[in-house]
């Protein structure tokens, strides 16, 4: 009877620990998990903030260029225009 009960317990104690050992194992698992997903979703959306950041200022940049080429494109008609109408002057003046 004795052996039977150390048996019994041995086994009821083996049992426990692989329990203890698995129930250890997940939560160590479920913690790694959960910090390589935060990881994984911080990396992106920095990622995602860092590419939206970047697309946002080569929009501004491109914005700003093609104001900068409006306004000398605009004083290049200008000059062009006042060169055409000194040209008429010139020719109706001098009789060309």
């Amino acid at each position: 009877m004795r052996f039977k009960r150390n048996l019994f317990n041995r086994t009821n104690q083996q049992e426990e620990e692989k329990d203890d050992f698995v129930s250890n194992e997940t939560r160590s698992r479920r913690k790694h998990s959960q910090s390589e997903d935060d990881n994984l979703s911080d990396n992106r959306s920095d990622q995602e903030s860092r590419t939206g950041y970047r697309k946002a200022q080569f929009q501004i940049e491109m914005e700003q260029k093609r104001k900068n080429l409006g306004r000398k494109l605009n004083w290049v008609i200008l000059v062009l225009v006042l060169a055409i109408v000194l040209a008429y002057l010139f020719m109706i003046f001098v009789n060309f």
